[in-house]
């Protein structure tokens, strides 16, 4: 028989791990190691649109470390009776450290799930080096459980790379887990790529 209440709370505990906006007056902090990439970031909701924070973004394929202002804004959501939608605006704006280099990134992020699947697309694009990133989230959890007990998603993470007319892409495997305020992802391919993932809401 379908609760309705375990279902609500999933929703929330998914809602809180997946996407750039948490509850109004919620606090975040998340970091993302990937191949080409550090990405620290910490924030708070303003609002249950708004999200506005900090970020330290090292490029390792510049060898380039910039300090940001983030922002992220829910722009649009569709609530299904068993699934979930959200389009959001992203954007960070701020200078490289040592050179005052600047740096804006605009971006767009849009995402459906259920308690069984879940797909996203991103795509940004970063001014200091004229370079488009897209990527592809296609998820399933292989069981399911309440948000008392962690629960577990096996992730395919599509990333590609335009820069200078040239594309780059890869694919890495990768798993998520998560319980209460707590989130990891990590993933690995044949190549030696690696992804690691942490995130605390409180």
């Amino acid at each position: 028989m379908f609760n309705k209440k375990l279902f609500l709370a999933f929703l929330f505990c998914s809602y809180l791990f997946s996407h750039p906006v948490i509850f109004k007056g919620g606090k975040v902090f998340w970091i993302t190691q990937q191949p080409n990439s550090f990405d620290f970031r910490f924030g708070k909701s303003l609002s249950a649109n708004w999200l506005v924070g900090g970020r330290f973004y090292e490029d390792k394929s510049t060898n380039e470390s910039f300090g940001l202002i983030n922002n992220n804004y829910l722009l649009k959501r569709w609530n299904a009776p068993n699934s979930q939608a959200n389009l959001y605006l992203l954007s960070s704006i701020g200078s490289e450290i040592e050179t005052s280099k600047t740096l804006a990134s605009l971006g767009i992020h849009a995402d459906w799930e259920d308690r069984r699947f879940m797909t996203m697309q991103m795509a940004e694009y970063y001014s200091h080096s004229s370079m488009w990133m897209l990527d592809t989230r296609l998820a399933i959890s292989p069981y399911l459980v309440d948000y008392t007990k962690m629960s577990t998603w096996l992730i395919a993470h599509y990333k590609i790379s335009i820069k200078d007319g040239k594309q780059t892409s890869e694919l890495l495997p990768i798993i998520r887990l998560f319980k209460s305020n707590y989130l990891i992802e990590f993933g690995a391919n044949k190549d030696n790529d690696t992804f690691l993932s942490f995130m605390l809401h409180f």
